[in-house]
């Protein structure tokens, strides 16, 4: 096992809310600081530690898988809305597709029903009935008691009903809110949807040579590759530069990069391409969290696909907050919104981070740059602004290369100025 893993396995091992180090894991295990370093910064990749501003780096509880869209169940329904299930246990791994609230008469409410769906509903037994009949769950409001004829026909036929003391109101704003959540984050591009299969893209294994890799290069036409050892565990990067004027009989794990940076599949892809920008990677290896590889992932699969990710069909926070700026001939214009405001009826100041933000990409795209990530943002609160309050934001690029912008702002609310920032870029 290499001196890379033994330190995550450690960390896995840690109870949550312990606080790690360099030093002390360097200590305690007996290896470089910079294998330390180097190893709690792809645990904190993994989930496994987060560092914060006054407690250091600590070990936190690693996040369970999201749920999707596409497998949500009559269970998962239940749990959300925090319901009782009254009867129809068996079916509530069944998939849900969609609700209604059954506010139409007997008559009318066949054409809404539909197998795999949720009916929304009082105390009326015959509407209850018929949705049964139907092949749909039930959801009854207000804490009115089901009959037991109900019941024994959801049994039978193992279709859930599911009871709360909300009104039906509340209850459908919270499954419409759940449903939102778990479209955006479908939404979100993580590492498993575009990376390439290692045997699609290719890889070498420590006892290789560099003859191995020229043939490989040769067969796949790219110019690095993951490195594993017999267990098939990440252990090092090489690429062509390594093998530069080296004897084809030179063994790979002599001239490797080892303990390289790797990546999960879950891993959203906002996430990895600012590593990618920052290190300067062209590719990362894309392991489970064993460390096993599963293949790899490209910068330029990564800027790609958050190009195409832009046009979302549920809005995120930060489209909520934008969608009030109007670019003007001089400066872009809003009105301060009830989304942004903080508790005490004053502009938040994360909503002026978002705004500025936006403004600064905005400027930098009208000059053809389409992979802007953002470095740093210095802001400073000069007034408080409220409520229905109208703020002209005026900008100027103060500095530009190649690689690197900042951005000079100034917002003003009538003839005050309220903030003044800057804002630092990479360029890629």
């Amino acid at each position: 096992m290499s001196k890379h893993q033994e330190v995550l396995d450690y960390l896995q091992k840690l109870p949550v809310g312990k606080r790690v180090s360099v030093r002390s894991i360097s200590n305690h295990l007996g290896i470089s600081d910079g294998t330390a370093y180097r190893a709690i910064k792809e645990a904190e990749n993994q989930g496994l530690v987060e560092t914060r501003p006054r407690s250091g780096t600590v070990r936190i509880e690693t996040p369970k898988p999201s749920m999707r869209l596409e497998a949500l169940t009559f269970e998962e329904i239940a749990k959300l809305t925090d319901c009782e299930v009254v009867a129809g246990h068996q079916g509530l791994k069944k998939s849900f597709k969609k609700f209604t609230i059954g506010a139409m008469t007997k008559a009318n409410i066949g054409k809404y029903l539909s197998k795999s769906g949720l009916l929304i509903v009082g105390d009326r037994t015959a509407i209850q009935r018929l949705a049964l009949e139907s092949g749909n769950a039930i959801l009854v409001t207000g804490g009115f008691e089901v009959t037991e004829a109900i019941k024994e026909l959801s049994n039978r036929i193992q279709v859930p009903i599911l009871s709360s003391h909300f009104d039906t109101f509340t209850i459908a704003t919270m499954i419409n809110q759940a449903l939102s959540t778990m479209r955006l984050k479908t939404d979100i591009p993580n590492v498993e949807n575009i990376y390439l299969d290692k045997d699609t893209y290719g890889y070498l294994q420590e006892t290789d040579t560099v003859r191995d890799f020229t043939t490989l290069m040769k067969k796949h036409n790219h110019v690095r590759f993951p490195v594993v050892n017999a267990h098939g565990m990440v252990v090092g990067v090489v690429s062509i530069r390594d093998v530069t004027e080296k004897a084809k009989s030179v063994v790979i794990s002599q001239i490797m990069t080892r303990n390289p940076l790797t990546t999960l599949a879950r891993v959203n892809l906002s996430h990895i391409s600012q590593k990618m920008v920052y290190e300067d990677f062209e590719m990362i290896p894309v392991v489970q969290p064993n460390h096993l590889l599963l293949g790899v992932v490209t910068r330029r699969q990564v800027m790609e696909a958050l190009q195409d990710s832009q046009d979302k069909a549920i809005p995120s926070y930060s489209d909520n907050i934008t969608s009030h700026l109007k670019e003007g001939r001089y400066a872009y214009n809003l009105e301060v919104s009830t989304s942004m405001i903080d508790s005490q009826g004053n502009l938040a100041q994360g909503a002026m981070v978002e705004l500025l933000k936006e403004v600064g990409i905005r400027l930098l795209t009208k000059k053809q740059h389409k992979n802007i990530i953002i470095e740093q943002i210095v802001l400073y609160c000069l007034q408080a602004v409220q409520l229905d309050d109208h703020l002209e934001v005026r900008s100027k690029i103060i500095s530009h290369t190649r690689r690197s912008a900042t951005i000079d702002f100034e917002v003003y609310q009538g003839m005050h100025m309220a903030y003044k920032a800057t804002l630092s870029v990479k360029l890629k």
